[in-house]
């Protein structure tokens, strides 16, 4: 049986850079500050960067932009201990904490955005200790900041068909297509969902869709000719 199929959504490093230098710009951080702040994120240095978001933070409490930026160290750090295989979901909870503050202080779509990624994040994050149930809180999350993060409705109907919900597992995967009807990997996983169900014929159309949104993916094209062959032989 095919598995359902999840890429992770991150922040890299350059980017997180980038929205610090965004929101300091919007706030009027310092000068100087700011750019050694986007030195130390570019270069990897989340440590030291987080220092003078902290301090910034503690002299100016209601700054957005030293919680948006303190919250993107974090972020960084977290994203670090995935590459290298080691984080754990309470990895997220600073970030979630400092950009839940940022989002107090301008409610910006930005910060909504970000926060929309970060809960994704830790959704993954608890898919992968097995904790479904805490999982699919933190994807919900995600989707009630962003409610276009295809990623998460791909995300969201994948724990739900690891739970045995197809019903709502084959929703979550239409409410992405509905954004991008081309999605390769809902498509695919809705042929998954069908393949579990045995009913091959609606997993060769939807594998079909998915191998033509992606002709050179072989994974999926496996799938449809072993669809083609359990449909053509019922």
């Amino acid at each position: 049986m095919p598995h359902a199929s999840v890429k992770p959504r991150s922040l890299p490093l350059r980017s997180i850079a980038l929205m610090c230098v965004i929101a300091c710009c919007c706030s009027g951080c310092g000068k100087d500050r700011l750019s050694l702040a986007k030195e130390l994120l570019e270069g990897g240095d989340f440590l030291a960067a987080r220092k003078i978001y902290n301090r910034l933070a503690e002299s100016r409490p209601g700054d957005y932009a030293a919680h948006y930026g303190l919250g993107m160290t974090w972020c960084a750090e977290a994203i670090y201990k995935t590459e290298i295989g080691c984080a754990v979901p309470q990895d997220w909870y600073p970030a979630i904490y400092q950009m839940t503050v940022a989002m107090h202080l301008d409610t910006s779509e930005e910060v909504h955005r970000t926060l929309a990624i970060l809960h994704y994040n830790l959704g993954a994050c608890y898919r992968k200790t097995g904790n479904r149930e805490e999982a699919i809180l933190r994807v919900q999350k995600a989707v009630s900041y962003d409610s276009t993060l295809l990623k998460a409705y791909n995300l969201l109907g994948a724990l739900y068909q690891e739970q045995g919900d197809f019903d709502k597992a084959d929703l979550s995967y239409r409410r992405a297509l509905l954004l991008k009807p081309d999605y390769a990997l809902a498509h695919f996983n809705r042929g998954a969902l069908a393949w579990a169900r045995s009913d091959y014929a609606a997993a060769e159309k939807c594998f079909q869709d998915a191998a033509a949104c992606e002709p050179q993916n072989s994974y999926f094209t496996s799938w449809l000719a072993k669809a083609q062959a359990a449909a053509g032989g019922r």
